[in-house]
């Protein structure tokens, strides 16, 4: 049962070397995200906002992965992402949507940050222990 979804994925799949996550649809399509994609397009309230004025431009995550995949219900996965994030909880239609429309989406998301002067690369630098 897919509770409203015109799309079911029949297989995901983390691939952690290369920070992505590939996506089989019943429809036949396969869409391969990277983690930066499904993190800087997070669809929780505090990411996507409730209305397209509130939502929020997340940058420095180009090297972000993703710690845990859970199943919600039959409509849905939680991802946890390694920079503490796991309140976004993407629904069938949010990511065939996203795989169907990545280029235009990634497109934009480039364009947003380079004009509010914004990288994908973070500018925190590691704390790294003494020996």
């Amino acid at each position: 049962m897919s509770y409203g979804s015109q799309h079911i994925p029949t297989e995901i799949r983390q691939k952690r070397a290369e920070r992505l996550v590939e996506i089989r649809w019943d429809t036949g399509e396969q869409f391969s995200y990277s983690m930066e994609y499904l993190r800087v397009q997070c669809p929780c309230a505090k990411c996507a906002g409730h209305t397209p004025q509130e939502a929020q431009l997340i940058d420095g995550k180009q090297d972000v992965t993703i710690t845990a995949i859970t199943p919600t219900g039959h409509y849905a996965v939680k991802l946890a992402f390694n920079d503490g994030h796991d309140s976004g909880l993407y629904s069938w239609e949010t990511l065939f949507e996203l795989g169907a429309n990545q280029e235009e989406i990634w497109d934009s998301y480039l364009e947003a940050l380079k004009s509010a002067g914004k990288r994908r690369k973070s500018n925190v630098i590691p704390i790294v222990p003494a020996s």
